[in-house]
């Protein structure tokens, strides 16, 4: 079975509140935001089941500093029944001042939106304003519980007892020119640091076929939990910064546990690229989600595609931490980058457990677009998952 992926549409700019486009009454209760212990009462609007609203994790930190997860802000996924394109949505949280709109977002074409914010607790999704506001009431309890979280505030790849190790590859396949090494691997500062680095101890240069320009051979930094750690179903995210320049590629995906089989994704298990980001130059972007499985005559089948209007997502990209994350049910992929939806691909999904990888390769047809300086580096601040099953 073939699957289209739909880009989800997004609007020219995100405007916050400020911008005046929806205006979200409150009301007291039997006291004023100048004194008592309760500055306001929750916002003023009329309930309708017209605007359907579910909070996901803690999948949107956005910035140049290491945070950890719990840090993150919660997403709150909204639909609007029969909303017109750029039908404005604001998050209504508590927070120390008392009751505020933390976001506001526009409707695609369908009617989805998605909100960020970092508050706990009860949360009010609002559309329009004064008499005419409808809405309905979330809360982050609501939200999947993670199953696994590191924050890699200790050396945990390639130690006993610890969740990351070095994957088995080198000089061969796609990457003739270079092998993951550990040495390409470390944590420090709370930080995983994935390198492309010259390999000292390889003698003579690497030649492509067909090419007369030769590469120092290289060291990936290359790591993953299998035999550790897998899951099926649920949410999965990592907060990255990625290498700057061409000639290597940043990743975060999932392979099924002992590797795939023939007969579709759902027997055969599939592979699932969160994100790949290929290089700031890049003349399509040179950021892709993709999923990969063998189907029923062991042929290999992919969906996905490039992240269209990168822009629109996000910017400098190796000089801020995002996250970038996958929801999976058996239904659909849905990727997000900081909580806003790039690809949604629906049809029949990995039916196996499947566990995490974090890379930074350098792959033999990347090489001839090399136009950095070795080490490069991508930086990993923390990765994890939420678990919820088939539901």
């Amino acid at each position: 079975m073939s699957r289209t992926p739909r880009l989800a549409p997004r609007s020219a700019s995100r405007r916050r509140l400020s911008s005046g486009l929806v205006a979200v009454v409150f009301v007291t209760a039997g006291c004023s935001s100048s004194g008592g212990d309760e500055p306001a009462a929750s916002p003023s609007y009329e309930r309708s089941d017209a605007v359907r609203a579910r909070v996901l994790p803690q999948l949107a930190a956005t910035g140049p500093e290491v945070e950890a997860a719990d840090d993150a802000a919660w997403v709150v996924d909204v639909t609007v029944a029969d909303a017109q394109d750029g039908t404005a949505v604001a998050l209504v949280a508590r927070t120390d001042d008392g009751w505020a709109e933390v976001d506001e977002e526009e409707t695609d074409d369908e009617g989805r939106v998605a909100l960020t914010g970092r508050s706990s607790g009860e949360l009010h999704v609002v559309v329009g304003d004064g008499a005419d506001a409808i809405g309905t009431e979330v809360s982050t309890d609501d939200a999947p519980e993670a199953t696994f979280t590191d924050d890699f505030d200790s050396d945990t790849v390639d130690a006993e007892g610890g969740s990351w190790f070095t994957r088995d590859q080198g000089y061969i396949g796609v990457r003739t020119c270079s092998r993951a090494d550990a040495s390409a691997a470390e944590v420090g500062d709370g930080v995983l640091r994935l390198s492309v680095l010259e390999d000292e101890d390889a003698s003579g240069q690497c030649r492509l076929p067909g090419r007369r320009k030769q590469f120092p051979y290289r060291l990936n930094g290359h790591v993953g939990t299998e035999g550790v750690y897998g899951f099926t179903y649920g949410f999965a995210a990592a907060r990255i910064k990625t290498q700057a320049a061409r000639g290597q590629h940043s990743a975060f995906w999932l392979q099924a546990t002992g590797g795939q089989s023939a007969g579709g994704p759902e027997e055969g298990g599939a592979e699932i690229d969160v994100m790949e980001y290929f290089g700031d130059d890049h003349p399509l972007g040179g950021l892709t989600s993709f999923t990969y499985y063998l189907d029923e005559d062991g042929e290999k089948q992919t969906d996905g595609g490039w992240v269209e209007d990168l822009e629109e997502y996000g910017e400098d990209w190796a000089e801020e931490f995002h996250v970038f994350s996958v929801e999976w049910t058996p239904e659909e992929y849905v990727f997000r980058i900081d909580g806003q939806v790039t690809h949604r691909l629906e049809g029949p999904t990995s039916g196996r457990e499947e566990f995490l990888i974090l890379s930074l390769l350098s792959s033999d047809y990347e090489l001839p677009r090399f136009n950095g300086e070795l080490p490069e580096t991508m930086k990993v601040d923390w990765a994890r998952v939420w678990e919820t099953g088939p539901e």
